[in-house]
């Protein structure tokens, strides 16, 4: 049975996942059981290393750290073999072997991985909120949306609003039914985040006549011609009695030719 305490310190500039993985792989290879972990993150300052090495100078550990910034990595290094204390660089390691692959000197930025995983959550956020103002389902919060995408049955809505969550925004969509009125609160919002879609009606026929063989809706009028003449005719003049919204045809276009026009319309830029 092994006696003598060992420690491991895990020093990181973020939240310490890193080195925790890192070295919870290799622990694996041992059967040392006397072991005790410390994590200590969002270190920043050489104040706070000089208390790490410190506490480290009675402990002796093996201190495997993160720590982007060059300057702060090479005095954690400098102060650990003044007082005898055992080192893993894990950044210095890895990144010196990048900079020579690129020929390029590394950012040496602290908080880039966690900035990564913001944009991840706030990706997980725009797709809640989209799922939540699918077709109709919902008016609230519409202030919130950054794209509001109107049209009629089968001219892509939802296959164009999750496309677009994927990429960060927040996208409502409301069905355009003859004789029906559409939500009052999407009157009361910034009509500059609307997207009217417009269609060819025999594309539309087409693609609701493929629609209705699946569903077995061979004496439906979902599929009639001459009612979806009267419905694009009806999404046509709501589109021209609403000048600020942005209308695109999507007729023959895919989901990604459609949402990168929706982008760069609204926001000046492309997907």
């Amino acid at each position: 049975m092994n006696k003598d305490i060992k420690y491991i310190y895990m020093v990181s500039d973020g939240t310490g996942e890193t080195a925790s993985k890192i070295v919870r792989a290799f622990l694996v290879q041992f059967k040392y059981t006397n072991l005790v972990r410390r994590k200590f993150i969002e270190i920043r300052s050489k104040e706070q290393i000089d208390k790490i090495i410190e506490r480290a100078k009675q402990e002796k550990p093996l201190m495997v750290y993160t720590i982007a910034e060059r300057e702060l990595r090479e005095y954690t290094k400098k102060l650990s073999d003044e007082n005898g204390i055992s080192t893993l660089d894990i950044f210095g390691y890895y990144l010196g072997k990048f900079e020579d692959f690129f020929h390029e000197e590394a950012m040496n930025e602290s908080g880039l991985l966690h900035k990564i995983s913001d944009k991840y959550f706030d990706k997980i956020k725009a797709i809640e909120y989209t799922v939540e103002h699918d077709d109709n389902r919902s008016s609230r919060r519409l202030d919130e949306a950054d794209i509001i995408l109107v049209g009629l049955s089968r001219t892509s809505k939802t296959p164009l609003s999750v496309y677009l969550a994927q990429e960060g925004y927040k996208v409502a969509n409301f069905a355009v039914v003859k004789g029906e009125k559409l939500p009052d609160a999407l009157y009361k919002i910034d009509q500059g985040k609307i997207v009217g879609l417009k269609i060819d009606p025999m594309r539309l026929y087409e693609i609701r006549q493929e629609r209705a063989k699946k569903l077995h809706l061979s004496n439906s009028s979902y599929a009639s011609l001459s009612k979806i003449y009267e419905e694009v005719e009806y999404a046509d003049s709501l589109f021209r009695k609403n000048r600020k919204w942005l209308v695109i045809d999507v007729t023959n276009r895919s989901v990604e030719e459609s949402a990168s026009e929706i982008v760069s319309k609204l926001f000046s830029r492309k997907l």
